[in-house]
């Protein structure tokens, strides 16, 4: 069933209804100093539940059709919507679920009011790249694997749903995104190489990424805080993360470890000539511009939380700063701890015989 035809909306999200601005999770400069929000819904609950899972997973897939089924079950005023291709594969277990057609991605933010993954923190991933704008609460479910954005595990999912639906101990995160531009060398907007048009804003949950790529030779970046030049970098790329990020591809090229509600901007080197060039934490209002230099000997490649990749030539460059819609992940009551256990259980943080012992009430939880 196609969620855009006339008849099968919520009724208060009807198809020439505009979501109302105070429906979306917004975010400003210093606003998630604190840590968490408590999550309140309006109207009884959200009435629009979409369902993501992780691809070709034997696994993953009777989960959603457990999960999607009991939530029909359970809650048989919620619709419930799933990509589709999910929809085209599991058309016979699922014949109550909705899609929203590819061509019409905006209407994610417009009609949905949760959304469940099921996967690791790639499926996450995933889910911010279908929300360029607003992005309704997120509540995300372990499948065995490890990551740093699953507070719940599968075994578990029945209580949480039922807790996060009462408006009972349930909270949020307003996990900090980054948007994204591409500019020309005369400062215009790109366009995209299929004719497609202009290139939108990108937004990212992780980092973007401009680097070398298939070429051999290092890239000559020009690096630009709010219009003032800081650095000629010579290097293999620069990433550019947020505070999520800084755990990802940051992490592994010597970036610092930053908590997810502290607003910053991370500028980490890859693989530098300068042994002097170190990662640089900014402000959260600052914008970054990332400018291919003239003696780079070929193009570098730009990645969006490693995928969706362009090109940018000589004396073309990127803009990066603070995106307005964060990422609301839902947590559990106590979720300062689930960032302690995650960089010890995870990265094994500083961890010696001492810490172990000191850190064992946390990993037993």
């Amino acid at each position: 069933m196609l969620l855009d035809t006339p008849g099968v909306y919520p009724k208060d999200l009807a198809p020439e209804t505009i979501k109302e601005a105070s429906r979306e999770i917004r975010q400003s400069f210093g606003t998630t100093y604190g840590g968490n929000y408590k999550l309140q819904w309006e109207d009884g609950g959200p009435k629009t539940i979409l369902i993501i899972k992780k691809p070709f997973d034997e696994k993953t897939d009777k989960t959603l059709i457990e999960v999607a089924n009991w939530i029909h079950k359970t809650y048989p005023k919620a619709n419930i919507v799933v990509e589709p291709d999910v929809a085209d594969e599991f058309a016979e277990q699922l014949p109550f679920a909705y899609v929203i057609p590819d061509g019409k991605r905006e209407e994610y933010t417009r009609v949905t009011d949760l959304v469940i993954t099921l996967g690791g923190d790639g499926t996450i991933l995933h889910t911010s790249s279908l929300f360029n704008s607003a992005v309704p609460p997120v509540i995300s479910f372990s499948m065995g694997t490890l990551g740093f954005l699953l507070p719940y595990h599968i075994n578990n999912y029945k209580s949480a749903i039922h807790k996060l639906m009462d408006n009972s101990h349930a909270s949020l995160l307003l996990r900090m995104r980054l948007k994204c531009t591409l500019h020309g060398a005369d400062g215009r907007r790109l366009q995209a190489k299929d004719g497609s048009g202009r290139i939108n804003d990108l937004t990212v949950m992780n980092e973007v990424n401009l680097h070398r790529g298939r070429y051999p030779h290092l890239t000559s970046i020009g690096c630009f805080v709010d219009g003032h030049l800081i650095t000629e970098a010579v290097a293999d790329g620069l990433i550019v993360a947020s505070p999520t990020g800084s755990t990802a591809y940051s992490l592994s090229a010597g970036g610092s470890i930053v908590h997810p509600s502290i607003q910053s901007l991370l500028l980490t080197p890859i693989c530098p000539r300068s042994l002097s060039f170190r990662p640089v934490l900014l402000p959260p209002n600052a914008t970054i511009q990332l400018k291919i230099g003239g003696k780079s000997r070929g193009p570098a490649e730009v990645s969006l939380d490693g995928k969706e990749t362009f090109f940018l030539d000589k004396n073309e460059f990127l803009q990066v700063c603070m995106s307005p819609f964060p990422m609301p992940c839902v947590n559990r009551v106590h979720a300062g701890e689930d960032w302690i256990k995650d960089i010890n259980d995870l990265l094994k943080w500083n961890q010696g015989f001492d810490n172990k012992q000191a850190m064992r009430h946390y990993m037993s939880e």
